[in-house]
């Protein structure tokens, strides 16, 4: 099977790539830069760039990947740019083709906003309402994504991925940045509100689930991708120090707190549960241990 993954060179697409390339898949992507032979460098946002590109590849599956990952995005005309009018772009280019892919698009569950507690761990079915720009950003997608299902009959899953982390994250997301200070032996670190509760899972075991997903292809659902289990970052924090026989005194940064903050973002999985008799393989001090050994 041809497979085209957009953002490959990403933290997320870095590893989908070795685990399809072991799996004998032909795996090509996009990203905005590239010296491989099987890269494309291709800006997301060049309608025409994309359209040339699926045209040559015709591609049997999609992994969307391609996003401004972060809540904190200081550009929301860039995000929007990219998150939006980049789906768009993709979207548009698959449903010419003579053969229309599969399409995996990656949302996020910022969509959902600020969840009540009681009704947590947070069922697909919720409504979502997204209080930030990068989680009203990939709403959009979404909703794009399900006009082209419907309008085009283009072949479509839907995820949303909880919080993920791994080898080779940014430091700019929480865990890596501290891991990196520890590394960097800081003494020091500034943070934002380390009470806040996220749903963690280990990245290799959202490469595994979007694998699965490919394999069957449940047309039309919509999967939240968790571990189903919330961490107080605090706790996260102390585990990490534990973990490395480390100290860090910890800073709050007034500016490292959000506007709107989403207090506790859980994940409900027993849709995945059922379909794919699936849940994570790895614990968070497993995950913790895996980067702490690179």
């Amino acid at each position: 099977m041809s497979v085209l993954i957009t953002g490959i060179n990403g933290f997320v697409g870095t590893i989908l790539r070795q685990a399809l390339e072991k799996k004998g898949y032909q795996v090509y992507g996009l990203d905005t830069k590239s010296d491989d032979s099987r890269v494309y460098p291709v800006d997301i946002t060049d309608q025409a760039a994309v359209t040339d590109c699926l045209k040559k590849l015709s591609p049997e599956f999609i992994y969307h990947l391609a996003a401004i990952s972060w809540v904190d995005a200081g550009n929301p005309s860039l995000l929007y740019s990219i998150n939006v009018t980049g789906t768009l772009n993709l979207l548009s280019a698959a449903a010419r083709l003579a053969r229309i892919p599969e399409f995996l698009l990656v949302s996020s569950a910022q969509v959902y906003g600020v969840v009540d507690e009681a009704v947590q761990p947070i069922h697909e079915a919720f409504p979502i309402s997204p209080v930030n720009h990068y989680g009203a950003s990939k709403a959009a997608a979404e909703h794009i994504a399900q006009v082209f299902h419907s309008e085009n009959h283009l072949p479509l899953v839907v995820v949303r991925p909880f919080n993920h982390t791994g080898r080779g994250q940014n430091p700019h997301f929480i865990i890596p940045k501290i891991i990196s200070a520890i590394r960097e032996k800081k003494s020091t670190i500034e943070l934002g509100n380390l009470s806040v509760i996220r749903d963690f899972m280990d990245v290799r075991d959202v490469v595994d689930i979007y694998i699965r997903i490919m394999e069957r292809f449940p047309e039309g659902e919509v999967f939240n991708v968790a571990s189903g289990i919330g961490y107080r970052l605090l706790d996260l924090l102390h585990l990490i120090q534990n973990l490395s026989n480390s100290s860090l005194d910890v800073r709050q940064s007034s500016s490292l707190i959000r506007k709107n903050e989403i207090t506790k973002l859980v994940g409900d999985i027993s849709a995945l549960r059922k379909r794919f008799n699936w849940k994570p393989s790895h614990d968070m001090e497993d995950t913790l241990k895996w980067i702490l050994s690179e």
